[in-house]
């Protein structure tokens, strides 16, 4: 017994270690960041009070741009809140945050709600890209697997079309001992982002399998699966250890298997990938607030897309990425302009 409970707390002591870790840094390579990507340059002293509303996954990464921010801007103060997992978006409606971060797009009745709360739609700026990773334990001879076959597994409707639930691997060809193996599932469920991307792109707006185990955080889903042989399980790419590999993904059965890395995620042939998006209440012809405008400018920065992908996200494709830039300077400056606000010229990193 004494035994047994020095086992769990070195478990546990371990668990927090890793999971206080950001997430590239578990097992993943950082690839060089786009030179198109420009340096956050100091413009101008910026200060007041921001406040920003984020899930609690995405907290680590927002808080590594807070303080990035603010040692260039030490009189500016920024607020992250998370009450929950995905109240990033209600905090804004309640008007108690400037930004809400969502790893998603905004629904169309969102932005109705939207509308009717502030009489304008939201401004809508992608900061990073995602990967949601399909993981087996390292000793799971599966090759790949077909969004069909994911849909097979987990979801409870199949609206992908498979008349059976795929519960044993033999169902998608692994061999040998394999055959009868059961399928063992893992992930995230309730009102996650995780969750809520994986039954929007796989099980086509269904339900989750009640089979499936609903881990504490995609860290906890990602140690599950490696101590599982059978497991399979949803978590962001950026969560792979030694103990788990990542699955080739077909967005139909007998299309090409693609795994997740940064080139398939940002070229969009990964079928499992998702922008990380600001959402700000900033008037059409108004002039957004100079924090905002500053948070945002760090985080598409050279510095603060190296955050992202010291966090395990990746920066957007270079056409993305310079469409946003263009859009986004050029709403500034028009609002600045108007407001007879000249833009200082950069004096420095």
């Amino acid at each position: 017994m004494r035994f047994s409970r020095i086992v769990l707390v070195v478990y546990v002591f371990l668990f927090a270690l890793v999971a206080s870790l950001p997430p590239a840094t578990w097992g993943q390579v950082r690839p060089p960041l786009d030179p198109e990507i420009t340096s956050y340059t100091y413009q101008e002293s910026a200060s007041g009070a921001l406040a920003v509303s984020a899930p609690e996954t995405m907290k680590p990464l927002l808080r590594a741009w807070a303080d990035g921010l603010a040692l260039r801007h030490p009189r500016l103060k920024i607020t992250l809140l998370s009450d929950g997992i995905d109240t990033g978006l209600s905090a804004l409606l309640e008007h108690r945050t400037d930004i809400a971060v969502l790893a998603r797009r905004m629904t169309a009745p969102e932005i109705s709600e939207f509308v009717k709360e502030y009489g304008y739609e939201p401004t809508e700026v992608p900061v990073a890209t995602d990967a949601m990773a399909i993981f087996v334990h390292k000793d799971n001879p599966v090759t790949g697997l077909s969004l069909e076959e994911l849909d097979a597994m987990f979801c409870s409707e199949r609206r992908r079309g498979v008349g059976h639930t795929i519960d044993s691997w033999g169902l998608v060809g692994v061999k040998d001992e394999w055959v009868h193996a059961p399928v063992r599932l893992y992930g995230r469920n309730g009102k996650s982002g995780a969750a809520h991307f994986f039954r929007d792109e796989v099980c086509k707006g269904g339900s989750l399998h009640r089979r499936l185990t609903d881990g504490q955080g995609l860290a906890s889903v990602v140690l599950d699966i490696g101590g599982d042989p059978e497991g399979i399980g949803f978590s962001a790419v950026g969560y792979e250890t030694s103990e788990v590999k990542p699955v080739p993904i077909a967005a139909v059965k007998g299309g090409r298997y693609v795994a997740p890395s940064v080139q398939t995620a940002r070229d969009g042939s990964y079928p499992l990938r998702r922008n990380l998006y600001f959402y700000v209440a900033k008037p059409p012809k108004g002039s957004p607030a100079q924090a905002t405008t500053e948070l945002i400018r760090f985080a598409l920065s050279q510095q603060g897309q190296q955050l992202a992908l010291d966090f395990g996200y990746f920066p957007l494709s270079p056409p993305e990425y310079a469409r946003v830039v263009s859009k986004w300077s050029s709403s500034v400056k028009a609002a600045r302009t108007k407001q007879s606000s000249p833009i200082e010229s950069p004096s420095g990193s």
